[in-house]
Parts: C-alpha cells; sequence; structure tokens
C-alpha cells in the first residue's frame, strides 16, 4: 500500500524543496524540487481554483498545491512580500530602477517579455495580482 496524501504533503511542507517563495497579493508561489523534476507552483490565498503546478499530477489541487498552502500557513514571514518589495522601489528615483531593471534582465532575459521584446514571450495563468 502506498503512503498517504497527508505524509506525501508533509515532505515538502516548510522544506527546503520549496524554494522562492513569493505572496504578490492574495497569490502564493514558488519553486518545487519534485520527486519527477522541477515545478512552479501558485495558488490562491482565498480558492484552490487559482492553483497551477507543472507537475504531471492528474490530482487537483497536486500535493505541491497543498504543501505551498500549508507552508504559508505555517511560515508567511518565509514568503517574500512583493506588495512590500514594490513600496520599497517606488521609493528610488529613475535612474537607480533603470539600473536594476538592466540587473534583472542580464540575470533573467525572459523577463524582456515583461517590456513586450518580441522572442521572449511567455505564457502566464491569468490572476489578478
Amino acid at each position: 500500500m502506498g503512503r498517504s496524501w497527508e505524509s506525501r504533503v508533509a515532505e515538502y511542507v516548510d522544506s527546503d524543496r520549496l524554494s522562492q517563495r513569493l505572496k504578490a497579493g492574495n497569490v502564493i508561489m514558488c519553486n518545487v524540487a519534485g520527486n519527477s523534476g522541477n515545478y512552479h507552483t501558485e495558488t490562491g490565498l482565498k480558492t484552490d481554483r487559482k492553483s497551477n503546478c507543472t507537475c504531471p499530477s492528474d490530482y487537483f489541487p497536486c500535493k505541491h498545491v497543498a504543501a505551498l498552502k500549508e507552508t504559508y500557513r505555517l511560515r508567511p514571514r518565509s514568503f517574500a512580500d512583493l506588495d512590500r518589495i514594490m513600496a520599497k522601489l517606488a521609493k528610488n528615483d529613475k535612474a537607480a530602477l533603470l539600473k536594476l531593471v538592466r540587473q534583472m534582465i542580464l540575470r533573467a532575459p525572459e523577463a524582456l517579455d515583461a517590456l513586450g521584446v518580441k522572442g521572449f514571450e511567455k505564457e502566464e495563468p491569468d490572476y489578478d495580482y
């Protein structure tokens, strides 16, 4: 007999397997080092209908979504808060912001999609951040 749902979720809860934890409005997300690969997982704090995980699971929501929600419940401060980050950025002048944008693009060229640069398009889930 296989492991229970609870034990499969528990192996991920508040573990190093959930990295780059982020809260953006009412959405939480992270990267997951799964048993069959690396996944991006996100869910709404108010509903599972806004859940998405790139894992191959046929279950909805999957164990990664359940672990993400439980991790946020247990340790919300382990998530970077995008709203707070944006509030701090708003205090910078234009030159400082442009320097930050340049650094971000050099680290992650796919960010050019947000600026509408052709060849860097990426489909994003339709969430209200």
